[in-house]
C-alpha cells in the first residue's frame, strides 16, 4: 500500500519499529504519532479504519481495495486496533488511563468470543499487544491464555504450504525465549531449515505474494523493498535461534 496519506496501518508499523529501538515517549515523533491515532479513532465503532479511503487512488495490493476493506479486515476489530492499543500502553504517558483501559477491555472481550483459528494478521496483532510494556497483569494473563490456544491452531506447520500465503512458524515465534514456542517447537526448527534452503542466490529472501498484475512498475520497486525487510527479519530470527554461521 503505497499511498502518501497518513494511516493507522503505517503509523502502527512505525511505532513497532520505534518501540523496538527504545525511542522514549518524549520524542516528538512518538508524541505526534499518538496524537494522530487519538484524533482518528472512530469513537462510534471503537476502531481505527486501517487506511484512508483516498488510498484507493494510489498503487496498492488488491486486499487494500475499498469495496471490501471492512470485510477483509474483520471490521478492524483486531487489525489494527489490537496492535495500536499495545503502543498506547507502551507509551502510556501520552493518553488517558480511562481511554486505554476501555479500549483494551473491548479488545479482550472480542478476542474471547473468537475461535482458536484466526487469520494471520489478527494473530500477529494480538501477539504484538501481548508483548507491549505496561499492560495490566490480568489483561496479560487473558491474552496469554487465549494465545496459547490460537497459535497451534492458526500457524501453518505444513512445510508444503510455506511457499504460499500463510502464517509461518517463525513469523510468529521469533525467539527461543518466547512463552508460546512449545506447542510448535518442531515446526519452528523445520521452518528455519526450510528458509535456509530457500535463500535466494543474491542472499535475500523474496516475498511469496505478488500484485504485479495490477501495478507492474510499482510492484517491481515494492518487491525489492520487501526483499530487504524479509531478509533483515530472517537474519534476526536466524541469529536469535543460533542458526547464523560463525
Amino acid at each position: 500500500m503505497r499511498a502518501p496519506e497518513s494511516s493507522a496501518l503505517c503509523t502502527s508499523c512505525a511505532l513497532e519499529l520505534l518501540a523496538d529501538l527504545g525511542i522514549p515517549y518524549e520524542a516528538p515523533m512518538i508524541e505526534t504519532a499518538i496524537k494522530f491515532l487519538v484524533k482518528t479513532y472512530d469513537r462510534d465503532n471503537h476502531v481505527w479504519r486501517i487506511i484512508p479511503g483516498t488510498a484507493e487512488a494510489s498503487p496498492h495490493a488488491p486486499w487494500w481495495n475499498n469495496d471490501r476493506l471492512e470485510e477483509t479486515f474483520g471490521n478492524f476489530l483486531v487489525n489494527p486496533r489490537a496492535k495500536i492499543c499495545g503502543y498506547l500502553f507502551h507509551y502510556q504517558e501520552l493518553t488517558s488511563e480511562v481511554f486505554r483501559t476501555a479500549l483494551l477491555d473491548r479488545i479482550l472481550a472480542h478476542m474471547e468470543t473468537q475461535g482458536d483459528t484466526v487469520f494471520g494478521d489478527s494473530l500477529l496483532c494480538y501477539l504484538c499487544l501481548s508483548q507491549c510494556d505496561n499492560l495490566p497483569i490480568d489483561a496479560s494473563a487473558r491474552l496469554e491464555q487465549k494465545l496459547t490456544q490460537m497459535i497451534p491452531a492458526s500457524v501453518e506447520t505444513d512445510s508444503t504450504k510455506w511457499g504460499e500465503y500463510c502464517l509461518k512458524p517463525i513469523w510468529t515465534i521469533k525467539s527461543p525465549h518466547s512463552p508460546y514456542r512449545h506447542p510448535i517447537t518442531e515446526a519452528i526448527h523445520k521452518n528455519l531449515d526450510y528458509e535456509i534452503q530457500h535463500q535466494e542466490e543474491d542472499g535475500s529472501w523474496k516475498p511469496f505474494w505478488n500484485w504485479a498484475g495490477a501495478y507492474p512498475d510499482d510492484w517491481q520497486l515494492a518487491e525489492r523493498e520487501w526483499r530487504g525487510k524479509l531478509t533483515l527479519d530472517m537474519l534476526r530470527v536466524m541469529t536469535a535461534f543460533g542458526r547464523m554461521e560463525d
